[in-house]
């Protein structure tokens, strides 16, 4: 390659980088590009020209980011600023209904008011009239009615005498009827108390009431279990207010001829220095509020023992042992408690139904006082309104009310 000088003009003079390309000269030096640079010039223009994007790039996105943040906080603004304006408005519209309102309210009240007083002023008059009237009507009534008055009370107070003593006449009988009522017939009453409460407890048991009259105790209690006969409990009940020792040889004898293995006598009474539960020759002496629980273990007993097929002398031994707990004074101990509560339980249920009844009656004069007013109203209305022939009728009918209410 032969060198060539470099020109002189300035429009030739190189003013940034350029490529040579091969075989050709360069229009800016007008030299040839020697084959063996060309890769090496072609890849620094290469560099140069990559570097120049990142560049331009990075600047667009710098640019585009500072406009974005520019757009997003005039739009925030704007938002912001239409925000205020529409609570303004909002505002504003509410605080213009809200006087709208209050000077309609206003203007009602006003004429309401003005209405309630010309109805207070004509209701005013009309009772000032009707009060004047009411007075000279009563004023002639009350005389009719003082001539009457005597009569009327005394005829109420002969009724009242006549009904107390119908009532007293019936409770003497009913008192005499109950004096002549044998010790035999109340504890018929017990007993049948009892029966009802045993079926009622032990529903799946056999028990039957003996016929009055007829051999043997008055209940027959069988005990089963699966369909099969565990063993028999028998019961008597007595009213008697004294002991009587003859009442317990009389239960055993019953027991031994019908091979029971359990007597019970229901009663009050009971040997000096007993009471509730007491053993006696083999019958369990029981107060009648304690049987149902008694007969509820020995129930029990009876059906471990036909369960585990014990031999004579062991249930002997588990009825022995069983009679000296329920008599004991720790099963007393027990039960007292259970026994207090109950009656605890019973007085406040009584006077729970002595409150109810009170109640009742009050609510029930109440009502008959709140009935009694528009007959009454009515009445002296027809007598203030009426003719003098009303009047005569409406003195009758009142007189007749005061003697039939008292």
């Amino acid at each position: 390659m032969i060198p060539q000088p470099a020109p002189t003009s300035s429009f030739l003079k190189p003013q940034s980088p350029h490529l040579h390309f091969d075989g050709e000269t360069c229009p800016w030096c007008e030299q040839e590009i020697p084959p063996e640079r060309l890769e090496e010039i072609r890849g620094k223009i290469e560099v140069r020209e990559r570097e120049q994007r990142h560049a331009i790039t990075a600047k667009l996105e710098q640019q585009y980011a500072i406009d974005k943040e520019q757009t997003d906080a005039k739009a925030k603004a704007d938002l912001e600023l239409e925000r205020r304006q529409s609570a303004a408005r909002e505002t504003a519209a509410r605080e213009e209904a809200r006087k709208a309102a209050e000077a309609a309210a206003a203007e009602k009240l006003a004429d309401a008011q003005a209405k309630t007083a010309e109805a207070e002023g004509k209701l005013s008059k009309l009772s000032e009239q009707f009060e004047i009237t009411l007075n000279e009507r009563l004023g002639s009534l009350r005389e009719v009615m003082e001539k009457d008055k005597d009569d009327a009370i005394n005829a109420v107070k002969a009724n009242a005498f006549e009904e107390n003593l119908k009532l007293s006449n019936k409770v003497n009988e009913l008192q005499r009827a109950l004096q002549k009522k044998t010790n035999e017939e109340l504890g018929e009453g017990a007993e049948i108390d009892l029966f009802e409460a045993l079926k009622k407890e032990f529903p799946d048991d056999r028990i039957e009431r003996v016929a009055k009259g007829a051999p043997g105790a008055d209940i027959i209690h069988v005990v089963m279990h699966n369909g099969r006969e565990c063993g028999t409990i028998i019961y008597d009940s007595k009213n008697h207010k004294k002991f009587l020792i003859a009442h317990v040889t009389k239960l055993r004898e019953n027991q031994l001829a019908a091979k029971a293995e359990h007597a019970i006598l229901s009663t009050h009474a009971f040997p000096a220095k007993a009471s509730q539960l007491h053993m006696q020759d083999g019958v369990v002496l029981a107060n009648p509020a304690r049987v149902v629980m008694v007969v509820t273990i020995i129930r029990q007993l009876l059906r471990q023992v036909h369960t585990l097929r014990l031999s004579s002398a062991d249930r002997e031994s588990k009825t022995a042992a069983l009679y000296a707990f329920i008599t004991s004074e720790r099963f007393n101990d027990l039960i007292s408690p259970v026994d207090a509560r109950a009656e605890e339980l019973l007085d406040r249920l009584a006077k729970e139904i002595t409150w109810h009844k009170n109640d009742w009656n009050k609510r029930g004069e109440a009502i008959r006082a709140i009935q009694k007013v528009p007959a009454e109203l009515s009445h002296e209305i027809s007598c203030i309104i009426g003719t003098a022939a009303d009047d005569e009728a409406a003195v009758e009918d009142l007189n007749d009310d005061q003697a039939c209410h008292g």
